[in-house]
């Protein structure tokens, strides 16, 4: 079976063309264009006029490039920014009259459980797995086994989200750091009270964030799965790295190896809330997972469309 599947984010559109056959994803083709649709969502609580237009010409490209490739099976997911946002039935409408379809605006609860799905699809891993999705506009953390979800939670913090809200200096400036780690810990709180009393076998990041840095402390140009997937990540490597953005203009950092350019405003935001994390949590780093929503969101659907 052919399927397509758009994920429409925060920061980015995604399109993943696959054959679906035995329960299992073997991917044809992957592509992504940041058209940073959630900008300043958090404090206008709409989606940009200019924003939905560059965003709903992406998504009809791809829409004919599944069409193309003899999809039998479409789906389209909406997250963070479109679910916060005021005028999402507009959007909708705007993706409808050029597609013929609606986009699935998706709560933060099943963002989180299609990650999972996503994660376990492309690993082997047994026992308990934390999984941190760090996405333009919101976080995800999502523990379990193979057995299901045993902690799940949607948290209103992203790297666009962030950068927007609290980032106004290039270099951002020390009282910047200070009230983003300030926002992300207070944010975090009461999540890492509740997973310190769970077992954690490994940690999994899927996301842009968590690939990106990923790519950036083992020097990875030319993003594929086969380079991306697996990588490790340790949480002091992690900081450094930090210690390093924050010292760098938007400018210096487009030389970074690793660092595609239009995540170099906001890849930090989405660095401190990771770094945040695994600090509290007390855990060493993160394996990169390539799998993730994508492959999670199509298998929930071909699971409502058989049951």
């Amino acid at each position: 079976m052919r399927i397509a599947c758009i994920d429409i984010g925060t920061n980015s559109i995604r399109l993943l063309l696959a054959v679906f056959e035995d329960g299992k994803f073997s991917e044809v083709h992957r592509e992504l264009e940041m058209t940073r649709l959630g900008y300043k969502v958090n404090e206008t609580r709409l989606l940009d006029s200019e924003r939905m237009r560059a965003s709903v010409e992406v998504i009809d490209a791809y829409y004919k490039k599944a069409v193309s490739f003899g999809a039998e099976s479409i789906f389209m997911m909406a997250t963070s920014a479109v679910r916060d946002s005021k005028n999402a039935n507009m959007f909708d409408a705007m993706v409808k009259n050029r597609t013929g379809q609606s986009i699935d605006i998706i709560p933060g609860e099943l963002e989180a459980e299609v990650g999972f799905k996503g994660v376990l699809l492309g690993s082997k891993t047994e026992g308990n797995l934390l999984i941190i999705d760090i996405g333009g506009g919101s976080t995800e953390l999502i523990l379990g086994d193979r057995t299901g979800i045993k902690y799940a939670v949607s948290l209103n913090i992203g790297a666009v989200r962030l950068t927007g809200a609290y980032v106004n200096h290039d270099p951002i400036s020390c009282q910047e750091v200070q009230k983003l780690r300030e926002v992300v810990s207070e944010t975090i709180s009461h999540s890492i009270e509740e997973l310190l009393l769970m077992p954690i076998d490994s940690v999994v990041g899927i996301g842009g964030t968590a690939t990106t840095y990923a790519t950036m402390v083992h020097s990875v140009d030319d993003y594929t799965r086969d380079k991306v997937h697996g990588l490790y990540v340790s949480l002091d490597t992690l900081a450094l790295q930090n210690s390093k953005l924050e010292k760098m203009n938007n400018e210096d950092k487009l030389h970074i190896t690793g660092l595609d350019p239009k995540r170099a405003d906001i890849i930090y935001a989405g660095g401190i809330i990771l770094e945040e994390l695994l600090t509290a949590l007390k855990i060493e780093g993160y394996f990169v997972s390539d799998f993730d929503n994508l492959e999670g969101f199509s298998a929930y659907k071909i699971e409502q469309m058989n049951s």
